[in-house]
């Protein structure tokens, strides 16, 4: 009966550093899209800037998905490209 309970306390503290080590590599997963997020919203604004276009504001670029960021900021890279290399 103790070999049991010793066996069943060292399943349980496997089972939570593996959760916790979901938990971190997650949360990591997470802080990366985020700042990339991040980084697209600049981007974008500072090639609006740069094109001499209004500024879409931070919390309204923020309601994008980052796939939809980046299409953006291709767009605008290629206006960019077109207006200054391409003359």
């Amino acid at each position: 009966m103790y070999d049991a309970r010793e066996k069943a306390i060292r399943d349980h503290q496997w089972a939570i550093h593996i959760a916790r080590d979901e938990g971190i590599k997650e949360g990591i997963k997470e802080g990366e899209i985020k700042g990339k997020i991040e980084g697209e919203i600049k981007t974008v604004r500072l090639l609006q800037n740069l094109l001499g276009l209004p500024l879409t504001s931070e919390s309204a670029l923020a309601a994008y998905t980052l796939d939809q960021l980046q299409a953006i900021t291709n767009d605008l890279q290629n206006r960019f490209q077109n207006r200054f290399h391409g003359r």
